[in-house]
Order: C-alpha cells, then sequence, then structure tokens
C-alpha cells in the first residue's frame, strides 16, 4: 500500500485502462479505411484507394501499439516525437499521393479534398492519440 508522498502504480494502470476503449476504436475505424483503399483498388480509383490505404495501415499499426502498450513510455519525449513524426510523414505522403493520382476534370478538387481530410485525421491523431498525463493528486 502506498504512503500519501509515495506515488501509487494503479492509478497510472486505471488510466492507461481508460484510454484503451477508444484507442481499440481507433483500430476499428483505422482499419476499416485500409479495407476501403483495398476496395477501392479492385474499383480503379487509385486518387482515394491509396491514400486510405497508406492512412489506414499507419493509423491501424499506431492504435496498436497504443493498445499493446508497445509504444515508449512518458518519460521519454523524443522516442514519443520520433513516433509522431512519422506518423505526420506519412500524411503528407498520403496527401501527396492523393494529389498526383486524382482523376482529373471536375472530380478532382473532390478527391483532393477528400484526402486532405484523411491525411488530416492520422495527423491529429498522431498528436492527439498520446496517453494523458494523470495530474498530480488525482485519479
Amino acid at each position: 500500500m502506498a504512503r500519501d508522498s509515495e506515488p501509487s502504480v494503479r492509478p497510472a494502470r486505471r488510466h492507461h485502462l481508460r484510454d484503451a476503449h477508444l484507442h481499440v476504436l481507433a483500430v476499428v475505424i483505422f482499419g476499416l479505411l485500409a479495407w476501403s483503399g483495398l476496395d477501392g483498388l479492385d474499383r480503379e480509383v487509385a486518387g482515394l484507394a491509396v491514400p486510405s490505404l497508406v492512412v489506414g495501415l499507419a493509423g491501424a499499426v499506431r492504435a496498436v501499439l497504443a493498445v499493446t502498450g508497445i509504444l515508449p513510455p512518458l518519460r521519454r519525449p523524443a522516442a514519443r516525437q520520433a513516433v509522431r513524426g512519422i506518423l505526420v510523414l506519412i500524411a503528407v505522403v498520403a496527401l501527396a499521393a492523393g494529389f498526383a493520382l486524382a482523376p482529373s476534370g471536375m472530380d478532382r478538387g473532390f478527391v483532393i479534398a477528400v484526402d486532405a481530410v484523411l491525411a488530416g485525421a492520422l495527423a491529429g491523431y498522431a498528436f492527439l492519440g498520446e496517453p494523458r498525463r494523470a495530474l498530480a493528486g488525482t485519479r
């Protein structure tokens, strides 16, 4: 049993479990996005399919790592920043691929806008998907 002046391990674990269901939801959402990208490749809509596949796979892998606890701990900010930077770089690559593969004509703007939203979702998850730090003295 921890004294008042000693930090307790239990609230941190409870805190991790509180975030786990959100990361499981992210696994499902990004997994469905990757599946949608695979299906789009069969239908020859590469402008939407390739970015969906890239963003979906990267987001699903990041979410699985968060659920399993494989991500670097909060005490190692350089490693966390590297993971975040890789995800942002993948988002930029997905947007560039969508821009390059977008069809010509009136659908081009729509495809690029959808790809930008997908890339923004991955970049947002890179920054907002971090575990929250518990405030001192709270549970």
